[in-house]
């Protein structure tokens, strides 16, 4: 597959560790041909060796970032799940149970006790759990396309210019409340469910507006 060198190949010995390929995916310097395996080597290392600064690009990089043109992620949410709900030294889940916090802190067990860099697990909630990515300014238009992973179900309230954006996910379904003069694009979820069973829900696929069928 291809991936990006830590510096100019021949000079590195062609290394090429996460923190690179992170970036690269993150700000949407990846040629489309190259995405898919450029997203699997920053997945498979995990969410390992890097503070809260470099877990919100890690998140970022996972979940189609903001900061790079829209693109699918080859996988069914599992990855993004996996870093949010790890429990090792480099997760959220250690500082709420070893350091007893209450407020998302600077870094994994260093630092103030109320900082934003904490905060980064609301990245892969909103854009790599639920979807919910923004494709015009104010949210005037907007992707809702979920990836639960082993979740059964999520729901989640996000604040916008023009309204609040209600998403409930579950497998194989999909409920969207979308503001007025906002508008959305919908992707029925994906999850480890449908990847194991190999489930198809184009046959039976409906469309409800205000809770009436339309399609």
């Amino acid at each position: 597959g291809a991936s990006f060198c830590d510096g100019i190949c021949s000079e590195v010995g062609g290394k090429s560790l996460v923190m690179s390929n992170m970036f690269t995916l993150a700000f949407g310097l990846v040629p489309q041909p190259q995405l898919a395996s450029v997203w699997k080597t920053v997945a498979s290392w995990g969410l390992e060796q890097m503070g809260a600064y470099g877990a919100f690009w890690y998140q970022a990089a996972l979940s189609n970032s903001y900061y790079a043109p829209l693109y699918d992620t080859p996988d069914d949410g599992s990855a993004i799940l996996t870093a949010l709900t790890k429990c090792d030294q480099s997760s959220w889940c250690s500082g709420l149970r070893d350091d007893n916090l209450t407020t998302t802190r600077e870094s994994w067990h260093a630092g103030t006790y109320s900082h934003v860099w904490g905060a980064s697990p609301i990245v892969g909630v909103v854009w790599g759990i639920m979807g919910i990515h923004q494709t015009a300014p104010g949210f005037a238009s907007f992707v809702v396309k979920p990836k639960l992973g082993a979740l059964s179900h999520a729901s989640i309230t996000v604040p916008t210019l023009r309204g609040y954006v209600n998403v409930t996910a579950s497998v194989g379904a999909l409920q969207v409340q979308v503001p007025c003069n906002s508008l959305a694009t919908l992707c029925l979820p994906r999850s480890a469910t449908d990847s194991a069973q190999g489930l198809s829900f184009t046959a039976s696929t409906g469309l409800l507006l205000d809770g009436k069928h339309v399609a």
